[in-house]
Order: C-alpha cells, then structure tokens, then sequence
C-alpha cells in the first residue's frame, strides 16, 4: 500500500508541477505575443519617420535649389547692373571687373 500512495504522490507532484509548467508556458507564450506586437508598432513607427525624414531632405533639397536659382538671378541681374554702370561711366568693363574683385 505504501508504494501505491507513494506512486498516488508522485502522480499528483508530477501534474501539480506539469499543471504549473503548462500555465507558465501560456503565459510567456502571451508575453511573447505582446513583445511581437510592440516590436510591429515600433517597425511601423521607424518606417513613418524614415518617410516623414525623407519627405523632410527632399523639402531642403527643393529649398536649396530654389535658393541657387535665386542667387544665380541676383548674380545676373549684378552683372548687368555692373556691366550699365561701367558703360554709363565710360569704364571698361575688364576693369570695373577688377575693381569689384579687389573691394571684395
């Protein structure tokens, strides 16, 4: 009799502990679950800010294009404000040139 209620305690020690272990199991299982879902989130959120940056670089590169262009309209209108000037003057233009490049 007392190797059964020893083989009855051991049963019962080996499903409380397999009982324990199944809970254990589903719960890590579910904490797996979640960590996956957040890991999603987090990707989605780094493609929205790869985006949002993208958009934000080609923006400035608009900007500094629009800006060169600009300063290449200035650039020409100086030049031939400059090019006016020299001959409302009687300057040649070679020099007024140079004495342009020595002020600056």
């Amino acid at each position: 009799m007392q190797a059964l209620e020893k083989i009855e305690q051991m049963i019962d020690t080996l499903c409380e502990k397999f009982s324990a272990t199944r809970e254990e199991n589903e719960r890590l299982s579910k904490q797996v679950e979640t960590i996956k879902e957040q890991l999603q989130e987090k990707d989605l959120e780094i493609i929205r800010l790869k985006k949002e940056h993208q958009r934000q670089i080609e923006t400035m590169e608009r900007e500094l294009m629009r800006f060169k262009k600009e300063r290449s309209e200035y650039e020409e209108k100086l030049s031939r404000l400059h090019q006016k000037l020299s001959v409302s003057l009687g300057m040649p233009h070679e020099n007024m040139s140079n004495n342009t490049e020595k002020q600056v």
